[in-house]
């Protein structure tokens, strides 16, 4: 890389003149800049887990690369299988590649609307429901409009305030094809009689027992491109096209992930005699910081090397993830695929762990990826360190050697240049008063 250096003299108009003591104020604040440089502490590279309160498990994502003419369904597939297995991984918490990437548009509106809920609820639990219903109606309406920015525990709420205020106004069939509606897309949900009024909980009762004992059928879900991950109402069914039977006649909701593109969640009508979904999908500009063939390039050379590299890093720092399972996805046949895992920790660079196996492009493949995910976490410390060489008496976890930046003494021979261009300038300041127009300071010195 070039370094660029000038030499020379610059004059720099100000808003007013200086006096005559402008080289001992410029030689202070100098002084107070290697002060504050000595207080203040080394930044850290990373943030610790739970630091923030919210979680004390492990970040960790996972990344199939595709070599041989595997196919995105194929790695869809062990992907699934795999994120089966760390869900039972006490102490750590998958991050989905396709959520970081896919940041929903939020807009104040939105936000009014889901504050909103809470106001709304203690209205229609006091019994006011002069107009409660056509609030909720309305929050329902932004809700359905920004699905890939609500929860769906926000928008259940909605319709159950929006089912609730319309039984305490005496409208009972419109309050049951509202909590109809719930039930088809949220089979176990229960009522809330802490939030909801407690008088129509008997209500909900005999709506699901209807809904549930009715009518069932088969929504079948393809996208362009093919090979996307699949979810009907937050329920993982394979890759595209997927054929998700035993839903209820109804309403349901299809989330759609595959790298590359923007997440999408859309609502899909399944009729009694089962319907056909499909769905084109937006190109993600953000994923090709990962997904690019360079990027992925990058992170195949380094696998299987003992420490992670900067396209690792820099992996787990775009989904921020503190470990990183890695798999590399061949086809056998035309029914089957071979997997190579490594497990790194991006805090520690080690890596952790390593398994490979073939399995069929099925169910009983993602349960074998679901054991190789298991099996490569055993005996592996969620903290990213490894077990060291033994000597005489065993040994400790090994750790990684701190950055440049994480010395002490780094941060002093950064106040000692601080303080050293601070006393040029504000000697080259005193010194060239007489030589500069009145109104203007003369500074001189050499930029690194």
């Amino acid at each position: 890389m070039e370094r660029s250096t000038a030499h020379g003299v610059g004059a720099t108009r100000l808003s007013r003149p200086f006096g005559r003591t402008r080289g001992a104020r410029t030689l202070l604040l100098a002084t107070a800049g290697f002060l504050a440089a000595f207080s203040l502490p080394a930044p850290r590279a990373f943030a610790q887990d739970g630091e923030d309160g919210a979680s004390s498990s492990v970040p960790t994502t996972a990344l199939m690369l595709l070599e041989g003419g595997a196919t995105a369904g194929q790695g869809a597939t062990v992907s699934i299988g795999l994120r089966r297995g760390l869900a039972e991984v006490a102490g750590i918490r998958f991050v989905h590649p396709v959520d970081v990437l896919s940041p929903p548009p939020f807009s104040e509106d939105l936000q009014m609307s889901i504050e909103e809920l809470e106001p709304l609820a203690d209205q229609v639990r006091d019994g006011d429901a002069r107009d409660a219903s056509d609030r909720a109606d309305r929050l329902i309406e932004a809700f359905e409009a920004n699905l890939e920015s609500v929860r769906r525990e926000q928008l259940i709420d909605a319709y159950m305030l929006a089912a609730v205020s319309r039984c305490r106004s005496r409208r009972t069939r419109e309050c049951e094809a509202l909590m109809e509606r719930v039930v088809v897309f949220r089979e176990g949900h229960t009522y809330d009689a802490t939030r909801y009024p407690a008088a129509f909980e008997d209500v909900f009762d005999r709506v699901r027992s209807r809904v549930t004992s009715g009518a069932r059928a088969t929504l079948t879900v393809t996208t362009e491109p093919e090979g996307a991950e699949i979810y009907v109402d937050g329920r993982s069914y394979g890759p595209s096209p997927a054929r998700v039977s035993g839903l209820l006649v109804g309403d349901h909701y299809v989330t759609i992930k595959h790298l590359g593109f923007d997440r999408t969640i859309r609502r899909a009508a399944l009729a009694a005699g089962g319907s056909t979904v499909r769905y084109a999908l937006a190109p993600n500009e953000r994923s090709r910081l990962i997904s690019s063939p360079e990027a992925q390039s990058g992170l195949r050379r380094e696998l299987g090397e003992p420490r992670a590299g900067d396209s690792l890093r820099s992996l787990g720092n775009v989904v921020g993830a503190a470990q990183v399972l890695l798999g590399v996805v061949s086809p056998v046949d035309a029914d089957a695929v071979h997997v190579q895992l490594w497990l790194y920790d991006v805090r520690t660079r080690f890596l952790l762990a390593s398994r490979e196996g073939s399995l069929s492009i099925d169910e009983a493949g993602m349960e074998t990826a679901r054991q190789l995910a298991v099996e490569l976490y055993r005996g592996v410390s969620l903290d990213g360190s490894i077990a060291g060489p033994v000597d005489g008496g065993g040994g400790a976890p090994s750790e990684r050697p701190a950055e440049l930046w994480e010395q002490w003494w780094f941060w002093t021979a950064i106040g000692v240049v601080a303080v050293a261009a601070g006393v040029g300038i504000g000697v080259g300041t005193t010194v060239g008063d007489s030589q500069v127009p009145g109104g203007w300071t003369r500074l001189e010195g050499t930029l690194p």
